[in-house]
């Protein structure tokens, strides 16, 4: 879909981007859209990408957005959207087969031209919203800047029809512009919402599918990623076009919630939870020792600034921020809630020109290039993670040849556990391991020059200065936290505090380097 569209319909959003639109105001908005692209159909890729750069810029995002996508290969694919074609010829190409939709005859006329050779690919001309298919009859559903041009409403329901059409274990992406227009060409008229990427992943994730028979199972979105594409922030210093990955999976409970990331975002990461660490450890931090701890720790990763840091569990950004004052380096930020990400994106608006970027996912189910990162760096992170294995040796892969890691986790103690312990690692879905487990669980991916500290002593020094800080806010009668939010948090920190004190969990600092050549991948990795 061209970037302010060819097809559905839209308005301005105010600046929370949740305003409902009447269903009158909906077709005011539609008529509206109609009537531009009747006056902008030509189908031309400067048209589609408003954008007179735009030979340069699609030499670059189209192979990214390509490499988003999972193996095309046997699969059956859904084209919202579909414009001139720039996609559906590399999907007639690879796929089993394509349906490609579009709202506007010209622009589909001119994919038939281009693509209809294939014999794979069904054009159809029609309104995405309008559209009906069978159950489980796509394996990959795709769009192209789509949904910003559709209200909340029209979103909501094309997302859900979606999930129906998926197979089991198919695949949704689709990549909006948010916050902003990108291209430089500015119509007299933009309908078009610029939504938050965490307005796109809470509209999915609320997205529930009944079970059947056949199928009993409930089924969800499970989101993989939500990233800024690279080719934007290189050429434009551009963040905000921003590409979903999601999987269609089986609704799991977790405490009562649907993924691990739906888990996390209602609980400890809840926007009340982040206003308390933050209360605490300073604004973008929510792990111990806030800005000074973090200064203290980068030191050990001998950053400039041609290099490329990925942050594992960056949180709401303060510490992306720091680093970037501090070594100029370029940064991508990566954190599993969305709740952390979205404030973090927020953020990053105040830091224009600071080559940093932020995403949300899994790390074990990411991917970046291989050989991408110069270090790593991931604090009181991977306790949250079952499979360290999968996560560590990704970051094996991610890292170059001779870069470094270095991560800070909590470990199991050698006293046994207290049912304050059990109930709080339940409570969390931590997973603790030995620091002996974990010292080989780096060497068995590759690792060398694995050092690890013990430093429970520094965390608790930190926790005792944090813990003053809790008892001068519940003091505080201008807190945004209530009275019984700042109780909690003192009984909070004092219980991390007797945990580590007691011996039964430890604190770590873990350093560990990739082989200046890999034993594992040859010379031809990357230096």
């Amino acid at each position: 879909m061209p970037e302010t569209s060819e097809r559905q319909l839209s308005t301005s959003e105010d600046e929370s981007g949740r305003q409902r639109r009447s269903s009158s105001g909906t077709s005011e908005n539609r008529a509206t859209m109609v009537t531009y692209w009747k006056r902008n159909s030509n189908p031309n890729l400067q048209s589609m990408m408003l954008d007179t750069n735009a030979d340069k810029i699609n030499q670059y995002e189209y192979p990214e957005i390509l490499e988003c996508l999972p193996d095309l290969d046997g699969k059956r694919v859904l084209e919202l959207g579909a414009g001139i074609g720039r996609f559906t010829k590399k999907f007639a190409q690879l796929a089993k087969s394509v349906v490609a939709v579009d709202f506007m005859e010209s622009f589909l006329e001119k994919n038939k031209e281009e693509n209809g050779h294939y014999g794979t690919v069904e054009f159809l001309h029609k309104d995405a919203t309008q559209l009906s298919f069978e159950a489980h009859s796509f394996d990959i559903v795709f769009s192209n800047w789509l949904f910003m041009y559709l209200s909340d409403e029209e979103t909501e329901q094309l997302l859900e029809k979606s999930l129906l059409w998926l197979a089991p274990g198919g695949t949704l992406f689709f990549r909006e512009s948010c916050f902003h227009s990108s291209g430089n060409i500015k119509p007299d008229e933009n309908p078009t919402y610029y939504r938050s990427p965490r307005q796109y992943i809470d509209i999915c994730q609320s997205r529930i599918l009944n079970g059947t028979p056949n199928h009993p199972h409930d089924q969800v979105y499970e989101l993989i990623f939500a990233k800024a594409l690279e080719s934007y922030y290189e050429i434009k210093n551009n963040n905000n076009q921003v590409c979903f990955l999601f999987l269609k999976t089986n609704l799991r409970n977790l405490h009562g919630y649907k993924t691990l990331q739906d888990f996390l975002d209602h609980s400890e990461y809840a926007e009340k939870s982040i206003q308390k660490y933050e209360s605490v450890r300073g604004e973008g931090y929510v792990t111990i020792g806030g800005a000074e701890l973090t200064r203290e720790l980068t030191k050990r990763l001998n950053l400039t600034a041609t290099q490329r840091l990925l942050n594992f569990g960056s949180a709401t950004g303060g510490s992306s921020f720091q680093i970037s004052q501090d070594y100029d380096c370029e940064i991508v930020g990566v954190d599993i809630s969305a709740n952390m990400v979205g404030i973090a994106w927020d953020r990053a608006l105040l830091y224009k020109g600071r080559r940093i970027r932020f995403e949300v996912g899994d790390g074990t189910k990411m991917r970046f290039a291989p050989s991408k990162f110069d270090a790593v760096y991931s604090r009181d992170v991977i306790f949250h993670v079952s499979d360290k294995a999968e996560l560590l040796n990704n970051f094996y892969t991610w890292l170059k040849n001779g870069g470094r890691l270095l991560i800070t986790d909590f470990c199991c103690g050698i006293t046994p556990f207290s049912q304050d312990l059990i109930d709080y690692a339940r409570s969390g879905m931590y997973t603790l391991t030995s620091i002996q487990e974990y010292t080989e669980l780096f060497e068995k991916c590759g690792f060398t020059d694995v050092h690890v500290e013990d430093r429970s002593d520094l965390y608790q020094q930190y926790c005792q200065n944090e813990i003053e800080i809790a008892e001068k806010n519940r003091m505080n009668p201008d807190s945004k936290l209530s009275r019984q939010e700042l109780e909690e948090c003192v009984r909070q920190w004092k219980l991390k505090y007797s945990l580590t004190n007691s011996g039964q969990r430890r604190w770590c600092i873990f350093e560990a380097t990739k082989p200046s050549v890999s034993f594992y991948e040859g010379d031809d990795n990357e230096q």
